[in-house]
């Protein structure tokens, strides 16, 4: 084939231009030694300081590649390796910072121990190293414009305790090039939860005097290993209707076991009576040691408490609180959070009103009633229910502890309180309220009127008894009204008026002296003849 000299140029031209780009786009082989890429960071909650330090460079050559030891350790993170003796072999002797085969060939258990180790290093306020912070980002999100090199990922002050995480941000070959990739990490961490029950519910109601048992479950977190602190601790701050009765049961749970645990100083716990986190007062604290308790999953607390006279009526409802105060930011002595749970003991009455049967205008005072749980009373009365009186008509249920108790309930006979009475402390079910003296005037109630108390939403307890008069904002409350009527004297029905009943009497003697004048004139005609 013949070539002339223009076709001899134009190829010359094409060989320079493929030489040219072969030349030129050697660059696209390498990669910049500043080269920057994302770490990209999930499973953090929202409105937490999520931290990047970085601990390792990755080495470039002057052509922009890789080029072993690829990893050397930043300077300040290279003396707290070297002069860790766990440690010491994941660095090069003398000025040697390059990351070593020990290191890379370490057991995943090893190599969290040791990112462990050195964020609590990182983060104590008595060995500082320096390290300073390459970017951060807030809850889960992206850290941008970080140099190649091994990072570790911290986060502070969150509700859950997090594990450090590791990552690296390198190249990576692809096709014919090197690449700056970003990178990604989903954080470890646990987030412990505090459940409390009465009962075994959320809310139950009780008499005055009744004994309730409450149960609180707690997470135990799992906290780093080297973290400085590792507080955990259980309160609960009864209400003023409540009285702890008995002794506490602690216990550690995994799954369907559990085991006691012992109180006092070198055991498993110690009890007190004031939250660490903020200093107010409790029925109880318990403060664990973790390093006894950390192969538990949950934590059981156990207990009883009595509802006393102090109990609040309705919905409001005795409310019982419970805290767990952990740490939650382990690399600093000092940081706390709670979380709480509750649980609601409601108590009833009866609101009752004495009034004549014919008009409900007529309230009657001087009425006395007994108060028995069932409709049968023994023959000495001993099952009859005992009160405290707060005052004129105002009855509450006694308490075991109460010395001064009767069994009479008498209805108000003065000011406001003429025909009323209030009964207070009752749980839900049916009562038997006997009349043992009427008003004056009137007739004893043949049999005792039944009442029963009912939560109004039925299977949800809210503290609004069923058959309650509407307070003043239209809501019912906890009182269940009722009224009991009365007959006076004796009752049977009549005809005609008085003037009838005045001239059948007259009638009636004048019929009587006329029947006694025929018997004397008959005697008299029998003499004569």
């Amino acid at each position: 084939m013949k070539t002339n000299g223009k076709g001899f140029k134009v190829l010359a031209f094409c060989l320079i231009l493929l030489m040219a780009v072969g030349l030129f786009g050697t660059t696209a082989f390498a990669i910049a030694s500043n080269g920057t890429g994302t770490i990209t960071v999930s499973g953090v909650e929202d409105g937490v300081t999520v931290s990047a330090y970085r601990l390792m460079d990755v080495k470039v050559n002057e052509n922009g590649q890789p080029q072993e030891p690829v990893y050397t350790w930043v300077d300040a993170a290279a003396s707290w390796v070297r002069t860790n003796t766990n440690y010491s072999a994941y660095i090069g002797t003398g000025t040697d910072n390059s990351v070593q085969a020990a290191f890379s060939t370490a057991s995943a258990e090893n190599i969290a121990a040791f990112y462990d180790a050195l964020a609590a290093a990182i983060k104590t306020t008595n060995n500082p190293l320096n390290i300073p912070v390459a970017g951060t980002c807030t809850g889960s999100g992206s850290i941008t414009n970080l140099t190649m090199g091994n990072y570790l990922i911290l986060i502070e002050n969150g509700m859950r305790v997090y594990r450090p995480s590791a990552v690296n941000l390198v190249p990576e070959w692809k096709d014919t090039e090197w690449v700056m990739s970003d990178a990604e990490v989903t954080v470890k961490s646990s987030e412990p939860t505090i459940t409390k029950t009465v009962n075994g519910k959320k809310a139950d109601n009780a008499s005055i005097g009744d004994t309730v048992s409450f149960v609180i479950e707690t997470d135990v977190p799992q906290f780093p290993a080297s973290a400085l602190a590792k507080n955990y601790a259980v309160s609960d701050i009864l209400p003023a209707g409540l009285t702890l009765t008995g002794s506490i049961k602690v216990s550690g749970v995994t799954g369907a076991e559990s085991d006691p645990l012992t109180e006092g100083d070198g055991n498993d716990y110690t009890q007190g009576s004031a939250r660490p986190n903020n200093g107010g007062n409790s029925a109880f604290t318990l403060t664990f040691d973790y390093a006894r308790i950390s192969e538990y999953e949950k934590i059981r607390i156990e207990y009883t408490a009595t509802l006393n006279r102090s109990a609040v009526l309705g919905e409001t409802g005795n409310v019982n609180n419970a805290y767990l105060d952990y740490s939650n930011n382990p690399y600093t002595q000092t940081s706390w959070e709670s979380k709480s749970d509750s649980a609601t003991i409601y108590t009833y009455g009866m609101d009752i009103s004495k009034v004549d049967k014919d008009d409900h205008d007529t309230f009657l005072a001087g009425a006395e009633f007994e108060l028995y749980a069932t409709e049968e009373e023994t023959a000495d009365k001993t099952n009859a229910i005992a009160f405290v009186m707060l005052s004129e008509g105002v009855y509450c249920k006694a308490a075991a502890s109460d010395t001064s108790t009767t069994t009479t309930l008498q209805v108000g006979a003065k000011d406001s309180l003429t025909g009323k009475l209030t009964i207070k402390g009752l749980s839900e079910g049916t009562w038997y309220l006997k009349e043992i003296t009427a008003p004056d005037g009137y007739n004893l109630l043949a049999s005792p009127v039944k009442v029963t108390i009912e939560d109004k939403d039925g299977d949800v307890l809210d503290g609004k008894v069923s058959g309650a008069a509407a307070n003043a904002t239209g809501e019912a409350v906890a009182l269940v009204t009722l009224t009991v009527e009365n007959d006076d004297g004796f009752q049977l029905p009549v005809t005609g008026g008085m003037g009838t009943i005045l001239f059948t009497a007259v009638g009636i003697l004048l019929m009587g002296a006329a029947v006694i004048l025929l018997i004397f004139a008959v005697r008299k005609n029998r003499k004569q003849s």
